[in-house]
C-alpha cells in the first residue's frame, strides 16, 4: 500500500491540524494492547484526564511532577511508533519537515500558558475501553467483591418488590445505600409525622413522565419543606433519591454515591457535572458501560448473587466501580499544579538558607504544607514514588518517631529553658529536691543530628546507643580488669545480694548501697550501648559494646555480675575530662556519661586507628515551629540566633559556638539541621519578628489559589478574592503563579498587602468527605464573620459590606 502524505496546516483561528488520519477506535485499541506501547501509556493517560483531553506539556508536568520534556518525548515517540506500525501515512509540517505530534493529537493551538494539544476522539475512546478492560481483569483476579460485603444491595431490591412507595423510602434506613448517619433520623421523622405528604413527594420522584432533573429538584424542595426549618440535613440529596428510584425501578436506575461518580470521571477522563446534574450523568455513564460490559461483569459476581431474584446489570456495573474505588484512585493520583513548582522551589531555598518561614493569611495551607516540605527534604526517594497525601503523612509521622523531625508550637509561655536547656526539679531517693539540667526540644534534635550513623551492624553498636562508665574492681591494674579484657565482658560486685535483684532483695546486706547502680547495670544498660572502662578519675583504658544481657556467674570468685562486651579498643590511656564537660569520674561503679556522645566515641576510636564503623550523620533533621510569631522569638532563641546562619553551622569555615549557661558546654548547630516555621500574617495582635530574626530566615509566601477539587466553590472564591486582589483574573490566568505580584483591590485598606490578609482557598472547600454540601455553614460561621471582622478592624473598607450582604443572601437560599 502506498504511503499517503498528510500535511499539518494552520487555520485562520490559529489551530494546527493534519485533519482525519483515518485511524479507527479499534485500530487505536489494538496498538494500545501491543506491549510495545506500554511505555507511552502514562503520558497518554495524563492528557486523557485533562479537561476536554486538552493540555500543554508544562501543565501536565506541573500536575504530575515529571519534566515537561518527559511528556513531550513520550507523545512524540508514540506518534512516531504509530506511524511506523500502520505504515500508511506520513505527516509533513508547514515547513515541509516530518512532524508527529498531530498523529496522536487532533488539533493544537498556542496560548499564554504554552502550546496545548487535544487528544484525538478515537484515541480517547480506545483509552477508555483499554482502561475498562484492564479494570475488569483486576476485579476478576481479586477476591469476590474485592473483599467488600455487597450482597445487601441485591437483598434490598428483593425486599422492596410489591411495597408501597413510602415503605420503600422507610426501608432505606440502616442499609448503607444512603448517608445513614445523617438521613436515617430524618426519614424516620418524615414517615412518622408527615407520612401522607412524604408519600406524595416520593410518588412525584418516581413519576417517569417527568424529566429526571425536574423530579430531582422537586424532591429536594418538597422534602426540605416537610422538615423543621432549622434542620441542615433533610434526606433530599441525589444519593437518597437514587436509593428510592433504584428500589422501585431497578432495571432503569442504580444507587448513586458522589465518590463513585467522581472516581469514574477522573479515571476515564470525563468532565463531572455540577450538583443536581450529577446523577443523570452518572446513569448515562453506567448505562454506557452496561451496554458493553454488563453481562461480563455480572458473570464475575454471579456466584455471590445467584440466590437473588433481581439481578439488574446496572447494579453489577455500579458495584464493580465501588469495589475498585481505591484501585482507581491510586491510578489517578496527581498533584495540584501549584504544589509541584511551589514545593520544588521552596525546598531548594530551604537547602540553601537552612531556615524558612511559610507565611500567609488564614486558610492558605501553611501547616498543611509542612509535611510535604519536610518529607521532600528528608526522603526524596520516597517522594519519587509519587505518594498519596495519606502515604505522605504516614511517612512524616515515621520521621517523627525516628527523631528526624521535631514539632512544637510557639506561645507566650515558651522560653529558652524549653527550647535549649534549663534546670528542672527532681526528687531523689532521699525525698530531697535537687535540680538537674534538662535539654530542650531544639537541643535534643541537634544531638540526634550529630549522632553518627552505624553503617556496619556487625560491630554491635545500636543506633540509639548511650555511653556508660564502668569501674572494674576500682582503678588501676587489677586481676578483675585483666580478666575482663581477656574474656570479653565486664564484672561488678555486690554478690551477697544474690543473683536475682527484685523487690524482695534484702538491701540491708550492704546497708542499701548499690541499689541504683545495679538497676542501671541490669535494667537500663542495653545491648548495643557503649561502655568506657574507668582506669582513673580522669582516664579510660578501654571502650566496648555491650553484646549480652545480665548474667550471674557463680564460677567466679567475686564480682560475679557479668555483661558480655565486644572490646573495640583496649590498653589505651585516654583523658576524657574535657569531653565530659570538665567533670572527673566519680566513685560510682556504673552510671551514664550524659555529656559524652557517640561522636566523641567515634573520635577516640579513630585516634587509636580503630575502625568505628560509624560515619558522620548527613541526613537532614527538621525542627517544625508552628505559629512562630505567637512566641517571644528573641527570648526563646537567646544567644543561638547567630548560630542559625548557614555559614555559622558546625563544620563550616565560619562556624561559631556558644557557651550554654547551665551546662557550661560549648554548643553548635549541626549543618544538617533545618528549621521550618509557619506565621499567620493576618493576626495583628501577634508580635512581629525583629530584623535579627528575619535575617536568619527565608520567607516563602503562601498565597491562595484555585483548586480543582470537586467540592471547591470557584465562584465564591473569586467573589471574595476580588475584595482583596485587583488583578485576580490575571493571577488566575497565570496558573496561580506564586511569584506574581498582587495588586490591592479598592476595598482593601492601603496599609495591607493582599497576601497578608486574603482569605485562603481552604475556606471554599464546601463538601465534606461524604460529599455533603456545607456551603451555608461555611459562609455563615466562617467566611462572613471573618470578613465582618476585617471591616471592623479597617482591613477592608466599608464598601466591602455590599459583597458581604450578597454572601448572606447566598447562604440563606
Amino acid at each position: 500500500m502506498a504511503v499517503k502524505t498528510l500535511y499539518k496546516t494552520v487555520s485562520a483561528n490559529g489551530e494546527y491540524s493534519c485533519g482525519d488520519i483515518g485511524v479507527t477506535t479499534d485500530e487505536w485499541l489494538d496498538m494500545l494492547s501491543d506491549v510495545k506501547s506500554k511505555p507511552y501509556h502514562e503520558a497518554l493517560l495524563c492528557f486523557l484526564r485533562q479537561k476536554e483531553h486538552t493540555a500543554s506539556c508544562v501543565k501536565v508536568s506541573n500536575e504530575y511532577g515529571k519534566p515537561a520534556q518527559y511528556y513531550n518525548s513520550k507523545v512524540y515517540n508514540f506518534s512516531k511508533w504509530v506511524q511506523k506500525c500502520l505504515n500508511r501515512f506520513s505527516v509533513k509540517g508547514v515547513d515541509g519537515k516530518d512532524t508527529y505530534w498531530c498523529i496522536t493529537m487532533q488539533k493544537g493551538w498556542d496560548t499564554k500558558q504554552g502550546f496545548q494539544w487535544q487528544l484525538r476522539d478515537e484515541l480517547v475512546e480506545a483509552l477508555r475501553i483499554y482502561l475498562m478492560k484492564e479494570l475488569i481483569e483486576v476485579f476478576r483476579k481479586g477476591k469476590p467483591f474485592n473483599g467488600y460485603y455487597e450482597e445487601y444491595k441485591w437483598d434490598l431490591l428483593d425486599r422492596s418488590v410489591g411495597k408501597d412507595v413510602l415503605a420503600v423510602f422507610d426501608g432505606l434506613r440502616g442499609k448503607n445505600i444512603i448517608d445513614n448517619p445523617r438521613t436515617d433520623s430524618v426519614i424516620k421523622y418524615l414517615v412518622e409525622n408527615e407520612a401522607d405528604q412524604t408519600r406524595v413527594c416520593c410518588q412525584h420522584l418516581i413519576d417517569e413522565s417527568i424529566p429526571l432533573n425536574i423530579r430531582l429538584a422537586t424532591f429536594k424542595s418538597e422534602i426540605k419543606t416537610l422538615c423543621p426549618s432549622e434542620w441542615k440535613n433533610t434526606a433530599n440529596d441525589e444519593r437518597t433519591a437514587s436509593g428510592l428510584l433504584t428500589c422501585v425501578y431497578p432495571e432503569t436506575y442504580t444507587f448513586y454515591k458522589d465518590e463513585i461518580y467522581q472516581n469514574i470521571c477522573d479515571y476515564f477522563g470525563y468532565t463531572s457535572r455540577k450538583a443536581g446534574k450529577k446523577y443523570e450523568h452518572f446513569l448515562e455513564l453506567i448505562n454506557g458501560f452496561v451496554k458493553s460490559y454488563g453481562e461480563e461483569i455480572q458473570q464475575i459476581m454471579l456466584n455471590e448473587i445467584k440466590d437473588f431474584k433481581n439481578k439488574p446489570l446496572n447494579l453489577a456495573v455500579q458495584t464493580l466501580f465501588w469495589c475498585m474505588k481505591d484501585y482507581m484512585k491510586n491510578q489517578v493520583e496527581k498533584k495540584v499544579t501549584i504544589e509541584s513548582t511551589h514545593y520544588d522551589d521552596g525546598v531548594l531555598t530551604w537547602k540553601r538558607r537552612k531556615n524558612i518561614v511559610l507565611y500567609g493569611a488564614p486558610g492558605t495551607g501553611k501547616t498543611y504544607d509542612v509535611p510535604e516540605f519536610a518529607v521532600r527534604l528528608c526522603d526524596p526517594e520516597f517522594m519519587a514514588t509519587e505518594p498519596s497525601r495519606e502515604e505522605l503523612v504516614v511517612r512524616y509521622n515515621q520521621l517523627k518517631s525516628e527523631k528526624r523531625i521535631a514539632f512544637t508550637t510557639f506561645h507566650q509561655s515558651l522560653d529558652y529553658e524549653d527550647w535549649i536547656e534549663g534546670l528542672r526539679p527532681v526528687i531523689n531517693d532521699n525525698n530531697q529536691v535537687t535540680y538537674e539540667i534538662e535539654n530542650g526540644i531544639f537541643k535534643k534534635l541537634c544531638e540526634e543530628a550529630e549522632r553518627p550513623i552505624v553503617r556496619n551492624k556487625q560491630v554491635g553498636i545500636s543506633d540509639n546507643a548511650v555511653v556508660w562508665k564502668v569501674s572494674l574492681a576500682g582503678t588501676g591494674d587489677n586481676a578483675v580488669r585483666s580478666d575482663c579484657m581477656k574474656n570479653g565482658y565486664i564484672r561488678i560486685g555486690w554478690d551477697d545480694y544474690g543473683p536475682v535483684i527484685s523487690d524482695e532483695t534484702d538491701w540491708s546486706v550492704y546497708n542499701g548501697e548499690g541499689k541504683q547502680i545495679l538497676d542501671a547495670y541490669i535494667n537500663k544498660m542495653k545491648i548495643g550501648d557503649i561502655v568506657m572502662s574507668c582506669y582513673s578519675s580522669q582516664t579510660i583504658d578501654a571502650i566496648g559494646v555491650v553484646t549480652g544481657d545480665y548474667e550471674f556467674d557463680d564460677s567466679l570468685p567475686n564480682y560475679k555480675r557479668v555483661r558480655r562486651v565486644n572490646w573495640l579498643v583496649k590498653n589505651v590511656d585516654e583523658n576524657i575530662v574535657e569531653m565530659n564537660d570538665g567533670k572527673t569520674m566519680t566513685l560510682g561503679t556504673v552510671y551514664r556519661l550524659n555529656s559524652i556522645t557517640l561522636d566523641n566515641v567515634k573520635s577516640i576510636l579513630e585516634k587509636y586507628k580503630t575502625p568505628s564503623m560509624m560515619e558522620v550523620n548527613d541526613k537532614p533533621y527538621v525542627m517544625v515551629i508552628d505559629e512562630l510569631n505567637r512566641g517571644n522569638v528573641s527570648k526563646v532563641f537567646g544567644e543561638l540566633i547567630t548560630l542559625l546562619e548557614p555559614d555559622k553551622r558546625k563544620g563550616r569555615v565560619n562556624s561559631e559556638s556558644v557557651l550554654l549557661p547551665y551546662s557550661k558546654k560549648m554548643f553548635q548547630i549541626p549543618d544538617n539541621v533545618y528549621l521550618i516555621a509557619t506565621m499567620n500574617t493576618a493576626d495583628r495582635s501577634l508580635g512581629s519578628l525583629d530584623y535579627a530574626i528575619r535575617r536568619r530566615f527565608a520567607f516563602i509566601v503562601e498565597k491562595p489559589f484555585g483548586l480543582e477539587d470537586e467540592g471547591f466553590d470557584a465562584e465564591l472564591f473569586e467573589q471574595v478574592s476580588k475584595l482583596f486582589v485587583k488583578n485576580f483574573d490575571e493571577y488566575k490566568e497565570s496558573g496561580w503563579k506564586q511569584t506574581m505580584k498582587l495588586e490591592p483591590a479598592e476595598t482593601l485598606s492601603g496599609e495591607y498587602k493582599p497576601e497578608d490578609v486574603w482569605i485562603g482557598h481552604s475556606y471554599f472547600l464546601m463538601q465534606d468527605e461524604e460529599g455533603n454540601d456545607n456551603t451555608t455553614d461555611r459562609l455563615l460561621y466562617e467566611i462572613i464573620p471573618l470578613l465582618e471582622e476585617y471591616v471592623r478592624d479597617g482591613v477592608l473598607t466599608i464598601e466591602a459590606q455590599d459583597v458581604i450582604n450578597d454572601l448572606y443572601q447566598k447562604a440563606l437560599v
